[in-house]
């Protein structure tokens, strides 16, 4: 008996000392975050960022509230559980949201406004905050990845299906079923950005944090800019392990457009990499992974191209009126409104082997997307995790 009692002590033991070292790493990247956050808004405005002096910010048990700001202490509380089980951008989205009580608790008037009043909503606009995010509001992943209704949800049910059939054993059936897919997405979103009707948008994290990224990363990032009316930014995010900044890509848009994006994402960077291995068990002697991978993602983005413009001739058979490239100025000033400042670099890719760049290519041109859009985020989001 005593035997055991001293094998759960020491499995006890061994287990707060590994939540008190996750805890310290997420503490780390909180305060990385905050860091970073604060050279922005100097950016923005450089008058504000003097005031925003270092907290303290602690992982507290709250189940009521996801994140709250004590002017008095000078402490931002972070709950537990959504530090410890939720997702990297819906944290920094109740932190940002935290900042910007912080900004707002030192300027004048604050006592005599209400806590979510027209100044801490200018604050959060300063921080690219959302106002709502903390008390019983739900989470990011809860917004973006839970049940709701509405017409997004109409045509995300059909997408579903589209992409369902595209499974088909049937190279013909497969491939038309996920060009309708395609096109389905296209013509919706098409209409919505024509008609200037006012929507919604959110961002999410949807790769790890990483000191490189990878040409296949990059060209997956621009296929879902080019086609998928999301807007890919390569943001800076703490690597916990190796105590530097490295990058995540993030994407904005509507949550179905961030649903089908994510799932585009994931899909084709898992094909490319089923693929490679498929490759490198016939030619062992190559070793031009990302040169193969790479060219998996461009042919992939190549049949797209070809899409988009069968699309835009059955449309508009006039030169210069294509409505597949059609700009979204709502979204173009959410981004903006996030990242001011913001330029877009150009993207090249290419490989040392040739053979292994032209075998992906002709690969990932054959490329059918298949199965259905996942319910939930397939990259979980958590830059640290158990």
């Amino acid at each position: 008996m005593t035997e055991t009692n001293d094998q759960e002590e020491l499995l006890n033991k061994r287990t707060g000392q590994i939540n008190q070292a996750l805890e310290r790493a997420i503490l780390e990247k909180l305060y990385q975050e905050w860091r970073i956050s604060v050279l922005n808004l100097g950016r923005r405005n450089p008058s504000f960022a003097p005031r925003m002096e270092r907290p303290r910010i602690i992982i507290s048990d709250m189940e009521q509230t996801l994140g709250l700001w004590d002017p008095l202490l000078r402490e931002i509380r972070m709950a537990r559980h959504l530090v410890r089980d939720g997702r990297w951008d819906s944290v920094v989205e109740v932190l940002h949201h935290e900042m910007a009580h912080q900004l707002a608790s030192t300027l004048p008037g604050y006592p005599n406004e209400t806590a979510h009043g027209p100044l801490f909503v200018e604050c959060c606009r300063m921080f690219g905050a959302n106002p709502r995010a903390s008390g019983g509001y739900r989470t990011l992943e809860q917004r973006i990845w839970g049940v709701e209704g509405g017409e997004d949800d109409r045509i995300m049910i059909k997408v579903k299906k589209l992409m369902a059939l595209a499974a088909s054993k049937n190279p013909h059936e497969a491939a038309l079923a996920a060009a309708k897919a395609g096109e389905l997405i296209a013509r919706y979103n098409i209409d919505a950005i024509r008609s200037n009707e006012q929507r919604d948008f959110e961002s999410i994290i949807i790769t790890d944090a990483v000191l490189k990224r990878t040409q296949p990363e990059i060209i997956g990032a621009t296929i879902l800019d080019h086609h998928y009316f999301v807007q890919p930014v390569w943001i800076p995010v703490y690597v916990p392990g190796k105590e530097k900044m490295g990058t995540a890509l993030e994407i904005s848009g509507t949550p179905s457009n961030l649903k089908i994006a994510d799932y585009v994402f994931a899909f084709v960077l898992g094909y490319a990499q089923k693929s490679w291995l498929d490759y490198k068990a016939k030619n062992p002697s190559c070793r031009s992974r990302s040169g193969y991978m790479t060219g998996v993602v461009h042919g992939f983005s190549q049949t797209l191209d070809r899409r988009r413009e069968a699309l835009t001739r059955q449309e508009s058979p006039l030169p210069g009126n294509a409505p597949a490239v059609v700009k979204d100025l709502q979204l173009d000033a959410y981004v903006g409104g996030r990242y001011p400042g913001l330029r877009t670099v150009g993207v090249s890719h290419g490989s040392r082997s040739r053979d292994a760049y032209s075998s992906g290519l002709s690969k990932g041109r054959d490329l059918v997307l298949s199965k259905a859009v996942t319910t939930k985020g397939v990259n979980s989001g958590r830059c640290i995790g158990p």
